[in-house]
């Protein structure tokens, strides 16, 4: 048994400011306040040194690292990850992958994720093909408008157990053929509404095949007002409207994805509970010099990144930053911020009864960090994987 001691514990709806707990075979056993936590004759403890101990943190949506996107090298995507505190990541597909790749990278992350560090990922996020054929990297699509079955049918018999999120646009064809097959064969699978121009109601009308999360909201489109100059109401705002809805969030460090006081406005009207924040994190393209182009609408941001043609193209952000931009940007405390990287990722995907939170039975994913969510060490699955920011599996 190995015990925690000394530390503040960032708990679901609460921080304990004198805590401590114990974990065994990989599970956590107790935690609470120090006086309530039994640490027996011969346990391996850990001090630290009144640090913060947080749940393992949830990235549901992320291309890959600087280097590597996930298809191509989830090993080395994996390990720059887990030293930013990511003990459970879904690496994500896009349009500009073939089927072909598509079965071939997913088979490679299935393997790798068996073992080591590898263990971080947990499914897929399949941001392609089957959302808005546009966007960040929109020239190297390889897909038409059509949805095939042919298409879906290769790709869930190939790979659909592993995926956890299907991203749809209900203004492709065939779409809602396709999200009644994928509910039939992968009924663990919710689905995201992703980049799209489809108005309030189309989505509605797909809401009950399990549509439950607005892909990086404000950030995926929106549709044309009915007349001059009035807003349409598309995907964004049936995400704000429906409760049941969860939104993801890009939290950048000087609000580009979504500006401050939109944000603000967005945690005010889902709540603490239906904010997922997501790094989105994106291979950098070419030498990574690009700066501005304020005449296309597009401002330079530290922790962006940005495609061949100088457009928004996803981050090079990682989540603790996400976390500690979040209370920059809204003044909401660590332990609102942290569920928004943990708890509520968790439920959203239905894995909440094993990860997202500091609770007795649930899988020891653990990080130790400071009040600005430095991330001093990383416990996976009870073992020390990450010291200082030293890989240690």
């Amino acid at each position: 048994m190995k015990a925690i001691i000394n530390t503040k514990l960032v708990m679901e709806d609460g921080i304990i400011w004198d805590g401590a707990l114990t974990y065994d075979n990989g599970k956590i056993i107790q935690a609470g306040w120090k006086e309530e936590v039994d640490i027996p004759a011969g346990c391996e403890v850990y001090d630290a040194n009144g640090l913060y101990t947080a749940p393992g943190l949830i990235d549901i949506h992320n291309h890959g690292c600087t280097e590597y996107s996930y298809a191509e090298n989830p090993v080395e995507s994996s390990k720059h990850f887990i030293k930013h505190g990511v003990t459970t990541v879904l690496p994500t597909f896009y349009h500009s992958m073939t089927k072909e790749y598509m079965i071939e990278a997913a088979h490679r992350i299935k393997e790798e994720s068996k073992s080591g560090v590898g263990r971080i990922m947990d499914g897929l996020y399949m941001e392609g093909p089957f959302m808005k054929l546009s966007g960040a990297g929109h020239i190297n699509t390889v897909w038409d408008n059509a949805i095939r079955k042919e298409d879906y049918v290769d790709i869930i018999e190939s790979f659909g157990d592993m995926v956890r999120v299907w991203a749809i646009d209900p203004d492709r064809e065939n779409v809602e053929q396709f999200m009644a097959y994928a509910k039939e064969h992968t009924p663990n699978a919710i689905f995201a509404h992703g980049h799209s121009s489809s108005t309030f109601e189309d989505i509605q009308k797909l809401k009950h095949y399990g549509v439950k999360v607005r892909t990086h909201i404000t950030d995926a489109g929106g549709p044309k007002g009915r007349a001059q100059g009035t807003p349409g109401a598309g995907g964004d705002e049936f995400c704000l409207y429906d409760p049941d809805m969860y939104a993801e969030l890009i939290c950048d460090q000087i609000g580009i994805h979504v500006p401050p006081g939109l944000i603000k406005m967005i945690v005010r009207t889902k709540g603490v509970e239906r904010i997922c924040l997501i790094s989105d994190h994106t291979t950098k393209y070419g030498d990574g010099s690009y700066k501005n182009n304020e005449e296309l609408g597009v401002w330079y941001g530290p922790d962006l990144n940005y495609d061949f043609e100088g457009k928004l193209s996803g981050s090079l952000m990682t989540l603790e930053n996400g976390v500690r931009n979040m209370m920059t940007h809204t003044g909401y405390g660590l332990c609102h911020a942290i569920r928004m990287a943990t708890l509520n990722p968790a439920k959203l995907l239905g894995i909440d009864n094993r990860v997202g939170s500091i609770t007795p039975g649930k899988t020891a994913n653990l990080i130790i960090i400071d009040d600005a969510v430095n991330v001093k060490k990383v416990i996976l699955e009870g073992d020390l994987a990450v010291s200082d920011g030293e890989l240690l599996i």
